[in-house]
């Protein structure tokens, strides 16, 4: 396949760095270069290295596996215990999640539309994600999510752009590890650990391998091709991500200004470059934040839906189907009544929620560890080299440690 035809072929890596692309990630690059500048960036690098690894693993398990089965029914083969963990667990985090994405979304389009309350818009926001993902049609979702990927784009990079980053601040950054003190209401170091799970995955590295199937590479062939979309993605998701982190480092960083709502983000960038700035962000946070909730309601979908089937030992299309309508609902649907009824914030149920999601990362990478180390499980062709079996003995150190300071923090904050 030429150049060009690889270009075309692209789209489930830029679909699920959308979907991995939300609210965390916006908030916390932000809050992070607001706060502290470039110094917290080795963190966000960290980040996406582990994240590209780890979803690279997952996938060839998908792609090689003698069995032609899914992931989720790999790590069943390991203990039953797995699916009704992914269950319990997706649907606890798809709805938090969910929750923070549709607060933010709403709040968004009443400042950009300038009428209606955020109920309102909450509404429409979220029957809108349900409608666009209500069937398991992968080509729908992946037209949505790339039209926004434009807008996304566009925005944000211009933006960026326009304040002029310094690239010997950002090498320092990456390279110096530094934990700086304390500045606002978070913590660097906790701010360092939401990001790992905001970035680094979790339970959402799951949702790669249900895309790349969707799209119809199911085959050891199409390994080349996927691996080239998942770097695409990678990219992708460090060019937005960049972006936003230079914006807070280079304009909100020097004058103090802390995050505390989406309005931080958006006041100076109106005293920077007038109306237009705060319009252009606004855009690109709405195109990050629908994606993700179109997003999340698919990958879910397949995800939840699937361990649920496995509980169930029936796997029949239209088992799939409608297990799959049902969490797209819950994914799109059941944060209504959080913005309808109740009143939380944005930013610290934001930071909460990805830091929360670090705590199950031990007990995912031992089963996909279990699953692509082990020739029964994978074949002995393709299981994992000495070094790959050492950088998820490395993850699962790192896991280990992210959750416990992840709990401990949180446990802080509460009390």
């Amino acid at each position: 396949m030429t150049f060009a035809g690889y270009l075309r072929s692209m789209g489930p890596g830029v679909v699920v760095v959308l979907t991995w692309l939300g609210a965390g990630d916006l908030v916390e690059s932000a809050t992070a270069g607001g706060n502290y500048g470039y110094m917290l960036m080795w963190s966000f690098v960290l980040a996406l290295f582990v994240r590209y690894l780890f979803v690279s693993i997952i996938s060839r398990y998908q792609l090689f596996n003698p069995r032609g089965e899914s992931v989720i029914a790999g790590l069943y083969r390991v203990h039953r215990l797995y699916a009704p963990f992914i269950f319990i667990s997706g649907l606890v985090i798809s709805h938090g999640v969910g929750v923070y994405l549709l607060m933010g979304l709403s709040e968004l389009c009443v400042k950009l539309s300038g009428i209606g309350q955020p109920a309102h818009w909450a509404v429409l926001m979220s029957f809108l994600a349900y409608f666009s993902v209500f069937q398991p049609v992968y080509k729908r979702t992946e037209k949505v999510i790339l039209i926004m990927a434009g807008l996304l784009t566009v925005s944000l990079v211009g933006l960026a752009a326009a304040v002029r980053p310094s690239p010997l601040a950002i090498a320092s950054g990456i390279v110096g590890f530094a934990v700086p003190d304390q500045i606002g209401r978070f913590d660097a170091l906790f701010i360092a650990v939401s990001l790992l799970g905001a970035v680094g995955g979790g339970l959402a590295n799951l949702m790669y391998p249900y895309f790349i199937r969707e799209k119809g590479w199911t085959r050891p062939e199409h390994r080349r091709i996927q691996q080239y979309d998942l770097i695409f993605g990678i990219i992708v998701l460090i060019i937005l991500d960049l972006a936003v982190w230079t914006v807070g480092a280079e304009i909100l960083h020097p004058r103090g200004i802390q995050v505390t709502d989406l309005d931080s983000l958006a006041m100076i960038l109106g005293e920077s470059f007038g109306l237009i700035g705060t319009r252009v962000f606004y855009i690109g946070v709405f195109a990050a934040l629908f994606s993700s909730i179109a997003g999340n309601g698919a990958a879910y979908g397949y995800l939840i839906s699937d361990s649920y089937i496995l509980m169930r030992r029936d796997r029949s299309v239209e088992k799939r189907s409608i297990g799959y309508r049902r969490i797209a609902a819950w994914v799109t649907l059941s944060p209504l009544p959080w913005v309808l009824f109740g009143k939380s914030d944005f930013i610290g149920v934001t930071i909460a929620v990805n830091a929360a999601q670090v705590v199950i990362i031990p007990v995912l990478v031992a089963g996909i560890w279990a699953i692509t180390s082990m020739a029964g499980y994978i074949g002995e062709a393709n299981r994992n080299s000495r070094l790959e079996n050492i950088f998820i003995a490395f993850l699962m150190l790192l896991g280990c440690a992210a959750a416990y300071l992840s709990v401990e923090r949180i446990l802080g904050y509460l009390v």
